[in-house]
């Protein structure tokens, strides 16, 4: 019961439409991690784009769910959902390719294996949803 709990206000932010109309679906490992990342944050209205300083540090919580801000406890971090998700984001390095400082909705990001540097496939950046700590 008390996992429930704790997992409630997380699952609530990922099915509020300011992320998407899908439900997103994780492991308790993958929401445990995305929980603590939320700790003590509110999530703001989506934007299009985020600049080059809010791209230096990213982390994959799943295929669905992206997490990038300036530094690793920033103030303000943003959840990216990529459209239909990032199939093994986790597992393989994700290359995009800026035309401009910022990192936008839309944008194709490529996944590349680890070991061999091929293309295992592409995705593209949903909205970016500011989540700040209060």
């Amino acid at each position: 019961m008390q996992k429930l709990l704790l997992a409630l206000p997380a699952a609530m932010l990922l099915t509020a439409p300011a992320m998407s109309e899908e439900q997103i679906n994780l492991t308790e490992k993958e929401q445990t991690k995305l929980d603590k990342r939320l700790e003590g944050r509110t999530a703001g209205k989506p934007k299009s784009c985020i600049s080059a300083h809010d791209q230096r540090q990213m982390t994959v919580i799943s295929d669905d769910i992206l997490i990038f801000g300036s530094r690793r406890n920033a103030k303000t971090i943003y959840i990216n959902k990529p459209y239909r998700g990032c199939r093994n984001a986790d597992r393989n390095i994700l290359s995009y390719r800026r035309t401009t400082s910022s990192l936008c909705r839309g944008e194709i990001v490529d996944l590349i294996d680890n070991s061999s540097g091929m293309s295992m496939g592409s995705c593209a950046f949903g909205e970016f949803v500011p989540y700040t700590k209060n």
